[in-house]
């Protein structure tokens, strides 16, 4: 069996500083479609990452 795996951004969401000396950082929620051959949908997730924001202003 041959399977895709298709990622899309649903929702990002800004995080607090904690403090003076934190990051910046926010949370991306990924929706993950994993489909198979025939194009069918075998699988759904979604996935929730921290990450350092590009701007730490």
């Amino acid at each position: 069996m041959t399977i895709g795996v298709r990622f899309t951004v649903k929702e990002k969401i800004n995080q607090e500083k904690r403090s003076e000396d934190d990051i910046a950082k926010g949370i991306v929620k990924f929706l993950v479609d994993v489909y198979d051959e025939t194009g069918e949908t075998v699988a759904l997730a979604t996935i929730l990452t921290m990450v350092k924001k590009a701007d730490q202003s």
